[in-house]
């Protein structure tokens, strides 16, 4: 599998958030760690070479999504508003991803987990890590082959 560079992904990430919440991604930076703030939603594609998407976001990139998808103050995204947020956006996003990675395969339903559980889900040598960023908002891109 080979995923495609930073700033195509980026451009699939927006191609979801802009017309959503009216975000524009660019790549930001080096892979990084993410703290216990983040959230992480995770979606599996199945198939002969099984693939992972996730998206994570910290708590205050959460609630600006929320509040621009949801129409309301960024103060008023509780934590499931936040989780539906990125529940929504890794099954676009993934669906972005079989497209340009031409995967015939079924995406599975995107499920809540840790970055701990993430990378033991996936081969981490493997693994994308690609920061985003629109404005304050922070995004991470993951794409990988699960373990089997």
């Amino acid at each position: 599998m080979t995923i495609p560079p930073p700033d195509k992904l980026a451009a699939l990430v927006s191609s979801v958030t802009e017309t959503m919440c009216g975000l524009s991604f660019a790549p930001s930076g080096a892979p990084q760690p993410l703290g216990n703030e983040w959230r992480t939603a995770a979606l599996a594609i199945e198939g002969k070479k099984p693939i992972m998407v996730a998206l994570s976001a910290d708590q205050a990139s959460c609630s600006a999504i929320g509040a621009a998808m949801f129409g309301c103050p960024a103060d008023t995204i509780d934590a499931g508003m936040m989780e539906d947020v990125l529940r929504e956006l890794v099954n676009m996003t993934a669906g972005q991803i079989k497209r340009v990675l031409a995967l015939d395969d079924a995406l599975g339903l995107p499920t809540m987990t840790t970055q701990h559980d993430l990378l033991k889900a996936v081969d981490p040598p493997q693994v994308s890590n690609t920061p985003l960023s629109a404005g304050g908002v922070k995004l991470v891109l993951w794409i990988g082959p699960r373990n089997s």
